[in-house]
């Protein structure tokens, strides 16, 4: 028996002793309750109850006798019932989770921060999801817009999409409707908190007029911050289709 297995099996819901004897009796293919103990190293005391719980569970059968012997069920169908049973749980779990409502707390803040790439590559991903009607990327990182074109590719079927830029010659070969900032677009787009070197905005997102999605980094640390349905988020957004579309 490899001990490399036992993580993996824990992973599908087998306790420590749990995994070594199911791994112990995959392994042996058939034996008695003693083998096995002998072979895990699985306390004589809990080889019965363990092996109950196991042959309840679908993962092994059990020959009845004097003594009983113990065998493994197929590997493939095992793995695949417990890959059905979790992809099916996976999507009761997506289910309720997208209609679980609960009233925010009066003093929540309309503003938080991402700091893990994974979450701000969640919540960008997200976007595309989400938006109904129009969606405003000021943007000044070509290399940000060329990666992800093609999903803004697929969202302007269905939106307008507006993208901002300091300088269109940056972002030439982009096939997206590209307008070069004038006016308080440039300034927003030129603020010193956006060219220090130190703080470098990639891409900021205002969605429906209603959240605003900003992607950037601090040396070699991406962060993202997400401003929900305030006055203020309504009053750029608002704002800068003006000027676009003025």
């Amino acid at each position: 028996m490899t001990d490399g297995i036992i993580p993996r099996l824990r992973a599908l819901g087998l306790n420590e002793y749990e995994a070594k004897v199911y791994s112990t009796l995959a392994g042996l293919r058939k034996a008695t309750a003693r083998d096995i103990h002998e072979v895990s190293g699985v306390p004589r005391g809990r080889i019965y109850e363990i092996l109950h719980d196991l042959v309840q569970r679908g993962f092994i059968g059990v020959e009845e006798g004097s003594p009983n012997a113990y065998y493994r069920l197929d590997i493939d169908l095992v793995i695949d019932r417990i890959k059905a049973d979790t992809v099916a749980a996976l999507e009761e779990t997506r289910t309720a989770l997208k209609n679980l409502e609960m009233q925010p707390l009066s003093n929540s803040t309309p503003w938080f921060a991402l700091k893990s790439d994974w979450a701000i590559e969640n919540h960008f991903q997200g976007i595309f999801r989400k938006v109904q009607d129009e969606l405003v990327v000021m943007c000044n990182d070509p290399a940000f817009l060329r990666t992800h074109q093609h999903l803004f590719k697929q969202l302007r079927r269905r939106i307008t999409l507006y993208v901002v830029v300091l300088d269109r010659e940056p972002f030439a070969g982009i096939s997206l409707p590209v307008y070069e900032a004038r006016g308080i677009l440039r300034e927003m787009l030129e603020a010193p908190g956006a060219a220090r070197e130190e703080m470098k905005m990639a891409c900021v997102f205002f969605i429906d007029g209603n959240e605003i999605f900003a992607i950037g980094s601090r040396g070699t640390e991406r962060f993202a911050f997400i401003g929900t349905t305030t006055p203020l988020v309504r009053y750029l957004s608002r704002s800068i289709l003006e000027h676009l579309e003025g």
